[in-house]
Formats: C-alpha cells, sequence, structure tokens
C-alpha cells in the first residue's frame, strides 16, 4: 500500500513552500499600489482582489494538508479559481452589461465560483453562516412555490447565478469592496504589530497595572489581551496569541482553569469594541452609515469603559472570593519605554488621518509605514526580516479568508434583496414581537448572536448590519443606534455559549472544560448584555446630546444596572451573596434597565434604593464576619 506522505500530491509540497509566499507578498505588494494606482477600476480590482484570496488559501490549505486527497482538491480548487476569474476578467465588459441574461457556459462559470466560495467560507468559519447562505439561494430557487405573501415572483435560473456572481453582482460589490480598500491593509498593519513584538509590552503594561489591583494576573490579561485585541478583530485568534502566556500566569496565581480561560476570553473579546479601531469593524461601520469615523469612535467610549468597568470589577470580586492575591510580577521599564511610542503613534497616525476623513486603505499604508519605521530604530523592537515576512503572510492569509467570507456575505445579501425576503423577515420579527419593543429587541439580539458565532468582528458586523439592523431602523430606531445594538452582540456572540469560539480557545490553552470556560466568560461579560438596551432610548449612551434631566438619570441607572448585575453574576459583594439576596441583585439591575428604555422614573428610584439596602445588608454581615 501506498505511503500517504509520498503520494504524488506531497511531491508538490517543495513549490507551495515558496509559491504561497510569493503570492502572498505580492498580494500585499498589490493592495499597497492600488491605494496610490487604482490600476483596473473598482470591479476589476474586486476580481483580481478575490483571485488571490481565493487561490493563496487554497494553496495555503494544500501545504498544510496530511492527506494526498484533500491536497489535490485544493491543488484543483485554486487552479480552478484562477481559471474562472480570469474568464471573468477576460469577459468582463460582456458580462457587465449582459448581467442576468448569462450564456450557458457563464451559467457553469459561475455556478463553479458559488461552489468555491461557500465552500471556501465553510472551511475558514464553520457552517453557520453558509447554511443560511444556502437557504438564501434555496429560497431564490423554489420561494416561487410558497403560497402567500411568504413567497416572491419565479427567476430564471441564468439570472439567479449571474446576480450572485458572473454578473459582478452577489460576490462583487460593495461589500468585496470593503475587503478591497479598507480590511485588506488594516489587517497587514496589525499582523505587523506581531512582528515589532509588541505583545511584551502589553504584556508589562498588564503586569504594572496588576501590582496595584486584587487579581494581578487577571487584570494583566484584561489590559494586555484588549490592547492586542483592538487591533487584532479575531477574539479566538487573540487569545491564541495573548492566552498562551497570560493563562498560565494567572493558574499560577491562583485563578482556576476554568476560570483563566474566562478571563482571557472576555478580555481578548473587549478589544474588539475599544476605539479607536474596534477591530477594524469601526471603518466598515463609518462606510456603511456614510458617518465620519471621529464621530462612531467618540460614540463608543462609554460603552467601552462600561465594559471595562464590569471586567475589571469582575476580576477583584473573584479575587476576593478566592483570596487571590495581588500580583508581584516587576514590569520591565525598558520594554515599556520602547514599546509605548511603537504603539501609540502608528495609532494615533491611523486616527488623525482617519479623522481627517481621508480613505482607510491610506491611513493604514502610512500607519504601517510609520510602524516599520519607528520599530527599526531601536534593535529590541526591530523585527528580523523572515520574522517580519512571516507576519505579512499570515496577514495576508487571514484577509485572504475575510474576503471570501465577505464574498460569501453578498451572495447571502444580494438573495435577501432581490427576492424581498429582507422586507418579509423584518415582516415576521415584527408580527412575533406583536408591537413590543422590547421583544422586539430581545429578538434582534438572539438572531445578532446567532449569525455572529465563530466568525471575526469585522466579519460578524458586516452579517448584522445588513440583516438585523435594518429591523430596528423600520421600527423608527435611528439608523446609527441601530447598527451600535447590533455590532455590540456581533461581538458577544464569542463570549456566549453554546458557540463561544473564544472560550473554545482559551479552554484548550487553560486545560479545562468548554462549557465551565464558556459559562466563566460570559458571567465575567453578562452585565454588558444590557447596556446595549440602554442605548435605544438614552443617546447620552452613545455621547449624544440629550437634556441633563434625562441624561443623569440615565448615567445614573446605567451604573445601578451594571454594579447590580455585576455582584448577581459572581455571587459576591463585600461577602459572598445568598439565594434570595443574589435574586435580589438581579431584580435591582432589571428595574434599573427597564428605566433605561423609558419606564417611569420610579423604576429608578427602586432600583437605587434596593441596591442601598443590599449594600447595607452586605457591610453588616462583613462587619459581623470580620469583628
Amino acid at each position: 500500500m501506498q505511503n500517504p506522505q509520498t503520494s504524488p500530491m506531497h511531491r508538490l509540497d517543495p513549490v507551495l513552500n515558496w509559491l504561497v509566499p510569493i503570492i502572498a507578498l505580492s498580494m500585499v505588494a498589490y493592495h499597497i499600489a492600488i491605494v496610490w494606482h487604482p490600476m483596473f477600476g473598482g470591479i476589476l480590482n474586486q476580481a483580481v482582489h478575490l483571485c488571490f484570496c481565493l487561490v493563496l488559501i487554497l494553496l495555503f490549505w494544500a501545504k498544510n494538508s496530511e492527506t494526498g486527497r484533500w491536497k489535490l482538491v485544493y491543488w484543483s480548487g485554486a487552479i480552478l479559481s484562477f481559471l474562472l476569474i480570469a474568464y471573468m476578467i477576460f469577459h468582463y465588459e460582456r458580462l457587465d452589461m449582459e448581467a442576468g441574461f448569462p450564456e450557458p457556459l457563464d451559467v457553469a462559470v459561475g455556478i463553479a465560483l458559488i461552489v468555491i466560495v461557500i465552500a471556501g467560507t465553510w472551511r475558514s468559519f464553520g457552517a453557520v453562516f453558509p447554511v443560511l447562505v444556502l437557504i438564501g439561494i434555496g429560497y431564490a430557487l423554489w420561494g416561487d412555490l410558497i403560497p402567500g405573501v411568504m413567497g416572491h415572483s419565479p427567476y430564471e435560473f441564468g439570472f439567479i447565478v449571474s446576480s450572485l456572481s458572473v454578473g459582478f453582482q452577489g460576490i462583487f460589490g460593495m461589500l468585496l469592496e470593503v475587503s478591497v480598500s479598507m480590511l485588506f491593509l488594516l489587517v497587514i498593519f496589525g499582523s505587523i504589530f506581531d512582528a515589532t513584538g509588541i505583545t511584551r509590552f502589553f504584556m508589562e503594561f498588564g503586569k504594572l497595572l496588576g501590582r496595584y489591583l486584587p487579581g494581578g494576573a487577571g487584570h494583566m490579561a484584561v489590559f494586555s489581551s484588549s490592547f492586542v485585541g483592538m487591533v487584532n478583530g479575531a477574539a479566538g485568534a487573540n487569545v491564541a496569541i495573548t492566552g498562551s502566556y497570560t493563562i498560565p500566569v494567572m493558574k499560577k496565581a491562583g485563578f482556576k482553569p476554568e476560570t483563566a480561560g474566562g478571563i482571557e476570553a472576555m478580555a481578548s473579546t473587549g478589544g474588539q469594541l475599544t476605539p479607536p479601531i474596534m477591530g477594524i469593524a469601526v471603518f466598515v461601520m463609518a462606510g456603511f452609515l456614510g458617518v465620519g469615523y471621529a464621530d462612531l469612535m467618540f460614540k463608543a467610549i462609554i460603552p467601552a469603559v462600561s465594559y471595562y468597568a464590569v471586567a475589571v470589577a469582575g476580576v477583584i470580586l473573584i479575587a476576593y472570593r478566592e483570596n487571590i492575591p495581588r500580583s508581584t510580577e516587576t514590569a520591565d521599564n525598558k520594554i515599556l519605554i520602547s514599546g509605548a511610542p511603537l504603539f501609540l503613534i502608528p495609532i494615533s497616525v491611523l486616527t488623525a488621518i482617519m479623522v481627517n476623513h481621508y480613505s482607510a486603505g491610506y491611513a493604514a499604508f502610512w500607519s504601517i509605514l510609520t510602524l516599520l519605521v519607528l520599530s527599526y530604530i531601536r534593535a529590541d523592537t526591530r523585527p528580523k526580516l523572515k520574522i517580519l515576512v512571516q507576519c505579512l503572510i499570515k496577514g495576508a492569509i487571514m484577509a485572504g479568508t475575510f474576503g471570501v467570507a465577505i464574498g460569501c456575505i453578498g451572495m447571502l445579501i444580494k438573495c435577501l434583496t432581490f427576492t424581498g425576503a429582507a422586507t418579509k423577515l423584518s415582516l415576521v420579527v415584527e408580527i412575533v414581537s406583536s408591537g413590543n419593543q422590547v421583544l422586539l429587541l430581545v429578538l434582534i439580539m438572539l438572531l445578532s448572536i446567532i449569525l455572529s458565532s465563530s466568525t471575526p468582528t469585522v466579519i460578524a458586523y458586516i452579517i448584522v448590519a445588513f440583516v438585523a439592523a435594518p429591523v430596528l431602523i423600520e421600527t423608527g430606531i435611528p439608523q446609527v443606534t441601530a447598527h451600535f445594538f447590533v455590532f455590540y452582540f456581533a461581538i458577544l456572540a464569542s463570549v456566549t455559549p453554546p458557540v463561544a469560539g473564544a472560550a473554545m480557545v482559551g479552554c484548550k490553552i487553560a486545560g479545562a472544560g468548554y462549557m465551565k470556560t464558556a459559562w466563566e466568560s460570559f458571567r465575567l461579560v453578562g452585565p454588558f448584555y444590557f447596556v446595549p438596551y440602554f442605548i435605544i432610548r438614552n443617546p447620552i449612551i452613545l455621547t449624544e446630546s440629550q437634556p441633563l434631566s434625562t441624561a443623569i438619570p440615565a448615567l445614573l441607572a446605567l451604573v445601578v444596572c451594571l454594579g447590580s448585575l455585576t455582584f448577581f453574576f459572581h455571587g459576591f459583594c463585600l461577602t459572598r451573596i445568598k439565594g434570595v439576596e443574589r435574586l435580589l441583585y438581579f431584580v435591582t439591575g432589571i428595574l434599573a434597565t427597564a428605566y433605561g428604555l423609558g419606564g417611569s422614573v420610579m423604576l429608578l428610584a427602586l432600583s437605587v434604593i434596593l441596591l442601598s439596602v443590599l449594600l447595607v445588608v452586605q457591610w453588616t454581615r462583613k462587619k459581623r464576619l470580620t469583628a
């Protein structure tokens, strides 16, 4: 029997060892070039970009595959992808002019491209989203058989295929342009940070803070992982990067394995909603909404502060509950001094250029250049050429998976629009909610979490921006508010069981059970699930103007809500909280949230009184226990 390691396909591995890096680096060079000279124009640039994405990730998978059969599949997919897109570029003018009325060969090309894009997304991010795309395509094909308002007029098979692919729609269009002009270079910017060893700065900064707070090792994870996650754009990947260091340190300090994994998952998730970069998604949001980047960045400040207040308080409560001491590790001042400019200056350049309304690609280019120049000034931050090249390749591959997934999202959005399914989905949600806004918000929250399972932040946001946000907007909720509402729940999907992607990675590093780790991450983040509900009726939470007579009570209600629910989730305040008492903390948080959703001021007064009484009970019990 032939050894699989000596199969004909394995003999091509040396070719892949140089072919994959050449394609990845060529992709980087191409995207830098089109910042200055668009070359082929919008749609053709998208086609070249998609070709790079598909060929690169398929050959990368071929390189890493163990079996000759799958190597053959990936090689064939890469070659076919190149031929399909070359055909489309060569016949661009005719395909564009005849969009919706393709020839038989065009249909075959379109079907093949659709299959490859869906399969590539499935391989990269799991089945959840590709299955939704397949359902959307199925609805486009056979929705005319559904009677009544939920059906639609029949469409020709060729029209559907052309609308999704070969007619330069669906896979192509505004969404793929986002991948070309925004995401790619921003992902490369984040990958170059890895090459400079900036993670060491974040770790040392975390140590510095951890010396002054109970549960110091946990705070080291909170702050270091959040900084990395801010530019990383994928909570699960961020856990893998920083968790390999922070989780063992937390376990050594006294945190249970599942708690250490949960803290890391929570911290890595928090970076995605932290200004100024917010896991790259803020740049996409600005483009979708036609709003200045600076406006959105400032709107995210209070929710981000809320997240970290809950995170820090949670770690402190766990430390007191489990008698975990402060960290004794000393921060390396040399690394802090050399690392601070390396992080702050490029981020400031990126922010300043975006605030002045230049394109994200242009801002990313100058930020990359700034980062590279600064990194080479000092020997301890100067990346070796080999490491820099490896990081560029890794960044190009990650951006390639993003590009393919965005093409897949484009197909779903196209199915929802030309069949009228988007409007019908809104109608169904409104009927189920029966005009009850709170129930509507809960349904949209659940929909956003489900749609965002196991996907990086920017991909998750794009999905919910087109599927979930319009439902809220149609009920009269302001556009920006609706997008922030679904954006936050798209992020929280990373720590929401049963598909908590960040916790899944954290539990493996921690050597803990998945559900225990997922529950710990959920408990740490739990109070923040209520923050998006506050933004619906209280513009002040998004730093928008609101009369002081309602703004101050809204902020007070938010503080009461977050404090009460933090005590509820951890079962600890000044001392351990008993059963009925714990339930009352939950009731207090619900009362404060009800006020935040437009309820009577009596609800706020009752929540404040109840929290005050509960705190007095805790204080009395603590004095009795320490007497």
